[in-house]
């Protein structure tokens, strides 16, 4: 019987999976993309999610992407249609960005954003008035734009691992439960450090899950109009 319990104790000790840090939204702007497809088999493979703010004028190109966020649970948010700096409009032209958005995500994807991030981060008092949607900011800003391929077109591929590998880490350094991780699927770079770093978060027990399944974990009820940076619970 002592033999028993023994071995059903060391095979609850291998079985219980890397302890768990909490868990964080993993967020991309300005897709979908080619680069979006790799990202979305990361996050499957490791049973994680991830919202996507896509831009409208790129929907209609990847539908097939779009309708599979949807089925495999992950979350699609508006990202303006064309990446303008939405508080520069007025109020007519605003409006019209923010409708031809929602109409093409759920035109092809069957489904209508449930958040809004503005291009840059730019927001004010006319956006959040018109937004009709929870506003999305982020508590952590990969700055990934700063390394794809327009920007460092001379970079060979160790320098590239490297700035992966120091990027992952600067994210993974800091990281706290409830944060808001910010990506641009549309980026070589981004698609190496993104699997790099779904790859570390899984390894080190953090759960990747939507911004909205982020903010339920905690029983907070996201509003219309209303900007959200982090999930933090102080």
């Amino acid at each position: 019987m002592r033999k028993l319990l023994l071995t059903i104790a060391l095979l609850a000790v291998f079985s219980i999976p890397a302890a768990a840090q909490g868990s964080v939204a993993l967020t991309f702007d300005d897709g979908p993309s080619k680069v979006t497809t790799h990202i979305l088999d990361a996050l499957e493979n490791v049973d994680g999610r991830g919202t996507f703010f896509v831009l409208g004028n790129r929907c209609e190109d990847y539908p097939k992407i779009l309708r599979r966020m949807v089925r495999r649970g992950h979350e699609i948010g508006g990202h303006s249609w064309g990446h303008a700096r939405l508080t520069q409009l007025g109020a007519a032209n605003l409006c019209d960005d923010l409708q031809r958005t929602a109409q093409a995500i759920e035109q092809y994807s069957g489904r209508p954003p449930s958040l809004l991030r503005p291009p840059y981060g730019s927001i004010n008092t006319r956006l959040r008035l018109h937004a009709g949607l929870p506003i999305i900011h982020w508590s952590v800003d990969t700055q990934d734009w700063k390394h794809c391929d327009e920007l460092c077109p001379a970079r060979g591929e160790q320098q590239c691992m490297r700035e992966v590998e120091k990027m992952v880490d600067n994210v993974l350094a800091n990281l706290r439960d409830g944060d808001i991780i910010l990506m641009h699927d549309i980026f070589g770079f981004t698609q190496q450090a993104a699997l790099r770093l779904i790859e570390q978060l899984h390894a080190q027990g953090w759960q990747m899950v939507t911004v909205s399944e982020l903010f339920a974990q905690r029983g907070m009820v996201l509003q219309p109009g209303e900007v959200y940076y982090h999930a933090h619970v102080e």
